[in-house]
């Protein structure tokens, strides 16, 4: 059996040999990773350049085109688009809005390559949320476009067409030739 002064030295000697420790010593020591071997590595940089590579096959490829467009291959279609557009303007227009509101916003509509509506966001407001929202329905009511034609539909899958929309009321307006026909 020790002796109380024996174990009291015990104790002392050991908070002495703790104190000389480098301060990290006294921590536990986590384990070390394993390391990846460099053949698991090269499969999982192959599994990600596939996957990378696929999501890329089946990204759209979209053009960009405003209302000037500077190819004309776009000519016949974007002119196409305009009277489709305002055709549905004469017949969507807000009712709430006729006589009221007026403005001018610009719309982005995109048009997938079979004709049909992807989708229209306002990139700038009119100031009026009955005619952002109307320019929104407008474009929606006019799909479905003509799909492109071989000249456009042989690099691009998706158009995106960024116009100037202004809503004003004139009588001339009214008297206008129809868009529809």
């Amino acid at each position: 059996m020790t002796s109380p002064a024996l174990g009291i030295a015990g104790v002392f000697l050991a908070v002495l040999l703790l104190a000389s420790l480098p301060a990290d010593a006294a921590k536990p020591r986590k384990a070390p990773k394993e390391a990846i071997s460099d053949e698991a590595r090269v499969l999982e940089l192959e599994a990600e350049i596939a996957r990378r590579s696929m999501e890329y096959r089946q990204r759209l490829r979209r053009k960009q085109i405003g209302g000037t467009v500077t190819e004309s291959r776009f000519e016949q279609y974007l002119a196409v688009f305009r009277r489709k557009i305002a055709c549905s303007a004469s017949q969507h227009y807000p009712k709430a809005a006729r006589g009221k509101t007026y403005g001018e916003l610009i719309v982005t509509v995109s048009i997938l390559a079979d004709g049909s509506f992807e989708k229209a966001r306002i990139e700038r407001s009119s100031g009026h949320k009955i005619l952002d929202n109307g320019a929104l329905n407008i474009a929606r009511q006019a799909a479905p476009f003509p799909p492109f034609p071989p000249g456009i539909s042989f690099d691009t899958d998706a158009l995106d067409i960024t116009r100037t929309w202004t809503f004003t009321y004139t009588e001339e307006a009214e008297d206008a030739d129809d868009p529809c026909v």
